[in-house]
C-alpha cells in the first residue's frame, strides 16, 4: 500500500484512513505480528478509561520493525528494547503508551525509518494530542520525506500548542517557503522576529524567503549577514550561490555553489546548519546509540567547531565499537584538534596497535612526537607512513624536513621531490628543494628552481625573499646579481615587515656596494631581534654588521641556524609529558 495513504492531515479524521488499513490486513496472519501480542487490545481498554480520550482499534496504526540486519548490534538492541517496551506500556494507561509509541518513533526516526516512525508518532499523537513532543517530530518526518503539506499541518498543531517555541515556527517557515505559500510566510516571519530579531536562524529564513519572491538583493544581505555570524553554516551557501546568480553576478554564484555540497529534496539541510538552539531534536540527534551516528555526530560537531563535542561523540563511537582502528583513529585526531596532546597520543598508539600499517595513525603520532622535540623517534614513524601510502604529500614533507633538520640534505632533497612528483604546487616542496640545493652547494639550480616558483606563486613572498638573498650574497660569482637582489629586497621590505626581510635588503645593499645603507638595515635587523628578546639572534647578526661596516659584502646567504634550514613543526617542551 502507498505510504501517503496511511497519511492524514491535521484536520482530518483518523478513523477513515486506519479503518481502510485495518479491513486490508484483517484476517490474515500478517496482521497478529504486526504488534507485540496483546498490545492493541490492552491500549483500547486503557484508553477508554481515560478522561477525554476516546480510541478505537482504528485509530492505532500497527507497527512493525523494519529490516534491522545493516545496523549495528547496539542500534537493533534498542530498537527491539523499545518495541517490547509496548506491551508493557499497554496495561498502564494511554500516557504510557504513547510514551512508549513515542520513544520507539524517535528511535526509528534517527535511524532514518520514517515510515515505521511516523506510524509510531501518529499513535503516541493520538494517545497524547496533548503532548507537544509528537506533533512536533512528526512535521520531520514529514519535512524530509518531502511530504510537506503533511509537515505543514504537524507543525501548525505543535505551533498552536506553544506559538512562541522558535523552533518549530522555523520549520513552519521553511515548509511554506518551500511551497510558495506567501500569505502565511510573511505574518509567522513577523512572529518569529519578534521572538529573536538578529538570530542567524532568523536571517537565514529571511533571506530563503526573499530569494523564493525573487528579491534577490534583499537574499544576499540577509544570507551574507548569517555568513558572518556564522562562517561555518555551510547549509546557507546555496541560496546565497541562487541569489548571487539572480543579481547576475555569476563569479559569486560560482563559489558559493561550489562550497554548498548537496540539495536534499527536502530545502536546503545539508551541511552544516544554523545555530538555533533545540532540545527536543538535540534529544533525537542523541537518541540512538551506535558507532556511524556517533561518527555523524562528531564529524558534524567538528566541522562547527566544537571540538569537545566532536571528542565526546568519538569517544562513544570506540566504546562500541572498540576494535575499530578507523574510529579509534578519529578519537586521536579529534583530541589532537582539541589541543589535548597527551590524550591523543595514547589513541593512536592504540589505533595503531589495531592497525599497525595504519599511514594516517604513524603520520599524526609521528607530527606529536616531532611538536614534543623528539625528533628520532617522529622520523620513525614518518618513514613508515611514507612507506605506507607513497602518495602522501604530508608524510613525505614531514620526512624530508627531518631529514633537513639532521643536515642530511641528499635524502632531504630526494623526498622534497617526491613531494613535488605528486602535488607539483606544493609551496613547502618547491621551497625545501631550493634549499636543499643551496646547502648541497648547487647555487645555479637553486636560482632556477626559486624564480620558477616565485613567478608560479606570486604570493608568496618566501621565494622572493630567498631569490634575493642568493643573487645578493652567493659564493658564486655566475650567481650573483645585485642590482636584480636590490630590487626585490625593496619590494619585499614595502609588505614584509620582519628582521629576516630587513637583512635580506642590508645583504642585497652591501652587494651593490651601497653599505652605510646596508649598515642601517642590519642595525634595523638587530634591533626587531632584540626586542623581540632573540639577543642569541642580535649577536649573531653582529657578524655581517661588522663586514659591512668594513665594506665587505656577505657571502652566506643563510646562516645554518636560519629557519630556511631547520623546517618542521614548532617544538612545545613538555608536550607528551615528562
Amino acid at each position: 500500500m502507498e505510504r501517503r495513504s496511511r497519511r492524514l492531515s491535521a484536520n482530518a479524521p483518523r478513523a477513515r484512513c486506519n479503518a481502510g488499513l485495518r479491513r486490508g490486513l484483517a484476517g490474515t496472519a500478517m496482521w497478529r505480528t504486526l504488534l507485540p501480542c496483546g498490545v492493541l487490545a490492552a491500549s483500547l481498554v486503557a484508553a477508554c478509561g481515560s478522561p477525554g480520550v476516546a480510541v478505537d482499534d482504528a485509530d492505532i496504526l500497527p507497527v512493525e520493525l523494519p529490516d534491522l540486519s545493516g545496523m549495528h548490534e547496539a542500534v537493533q538492541g534498542q530498537l527491539r528494547d523499545a518495541h517490547r517496551a509496548l506491551e508493557t506500556a499497554a496495561s498502564s494507561g494511554p500516557g504510557e503508551l504513547a510514551d512508549a509509541y513515542g520513544r520507539l518513533g524517535m528511535l526509528l526516526m534517527a535511524g532514518e525509518y520514517h515510515d515505521a516512525a511516523e506510524a509510531c508518532l501518529l499513535n503516541a499523537r493520538r494517545l497524547a494530542p496533548e503532548r507537544f513532543r509528537w506533533a512536533y517530530y512528526l512535521g520531520h518526518v514529514y519535512e524530509r520525506g518531502g511530504d510537506l503539506e503533511e509537515a505543514v499541518g504537524a507543525f501548525e498543531q505543535a505551533h498552536d500548542q506553544r506559538p512562541r517555541d522558535f523552533a518549530t515556527l522555523f520549520w513552519l517557515i521553511n515548509v511554506n517557503v518551500d511551497l510558495g505559500r506567501w500569505d502565511a510566510v510573511q505574518p509567522l516571519l513577523e512572529r518569529a522576529r519578534a521572538l529573536q530579531p538578529g538570530s542567524e536562524a532568523m536571517r537565514f529564513q529571511l533571506g530563503r524567503a526573499a530569494l523564493a519572491a525573487g528579491d534577490h538583493a534583499a537574499a544576499v544581505d540577509h544570507l551574507e549577514a548569517v555568513l558572518r555570524q556564522n562562517p561555518a553554516a555551510t547549509v546557507v551557501h546555496y541560496p546565497l550561490g541562487m541569489a548571487y546568480r539572480g543579481l547576475g553576478d555569476l563569479d559569486q554564484a560560482r563559489q558559493h555553489l561550489d562550497r554548498s555540497g548537496e540539495r536534499t529534496d527536502g530545502g536546503y539541510s545539508a551541511g552544516v546548519g544554523v545555530s538555533m538552539p533545540d532540545s527536543l531534536m538535540e534529544e533525537l540527534r542523541n537518541a540512538l546509540r551506535s558507532p556511524q551516528r556517533h561518527r555523524t555526530l562528531a564529524l558534524q560537531a567538528d566541522a562547527g567547531g566544537d571540538r569537545e563535542e566532536a571528542v565526546r561523540q568519538f569517544r562513544l563511537a570506540v566504546e562500541l565499537e572498540p576494535e575499530d582502528a578507523d574510529l579509534q583513529l578519529s578519537l586521536g585526531m579529534a583530541l589532537d584538534r582539541a589541543g589535548r596532546a597527551r590524550e591523543a597520543f595514547v589513541e593512536l598508539e592504540a589505533a595503531l596497535r589495531l592497525d599497525p600499517r595504519s599511514a594516517q595513525a604513524n603520520y599524526m603520532v609521528g607530527t606529536l612526537l616531532e611538536r614534543a622535540g623528539r625528533d628520532a623517534e617522529a622520523m620513525a614513524r614518518y618513514a613508515a607512513a611514507a612507506e605506507q601510502a607513497p602518495e602522501s604529500v604530508e608524510a613525505q614533507l614531514r620526512l624530508a624536513d627531518g631529514y633537513s633538520r639532521a643536515a642530511r640534505v641528499g635524502e632531504a632533497l630526494l623526498h622534497y621531490r617526491r613531494v613535488l612528483e605528486v602535488a607539483p604546487d606544493s609551496v613547502a616542496g618547491r621551497f625545501g628543494e631550493a634549499m636543499a640545493l643551496v646547502r648541497l652547494g648547487r647555487h645555479r639550480e637553486a636560482r632556477d628552481r626559486l624564480a620558477a616558483a616565485r613567478e608560479r606563486h606570486p604570493d608568496q613572498p618566501a621565494f622572493a625573499m630567498a631569490l634575493a638573498r642568493l643573487l645578493a650574497a652567493s659564493p658564486d660569482a655566475g650567481v650573483r646579481n645585485g642590482p636584480a637582489a636590490a630590487a626585490l629586497a625593496e619590494a619585499l621590505v614595502a609588505t614584509v615587515k620582519t628582521t629576516a626581510a630587513a637583512e635580506t635588503m642590508a645583504m642585497a645593499l652591501a652587494e651593490v656596494r651601497q653599505f652605510a645603507g646596508a649598515v642601517e638595515w642590519q642595525r634595523l635587523a638587530i634591533d626587531v631581534a632584540r626586542d623581540a628578546g632573540r639577543s642569541d639572534l642580535a649577536q649573531l647578526m653582529s657578524a655581517n654588521l661588522a663586514a659591512y661596516s668594513r665594506g665587505e659584502p656577505c657571502r652566506t646567504p643563510w646562516r645554518d641556524d636560519e629557519p630556511e634550514y631547520r623546517p618542521g613543526l614548532p617544538v612545545e617542551p613538555g608536550l607528551l609529558g615528562p
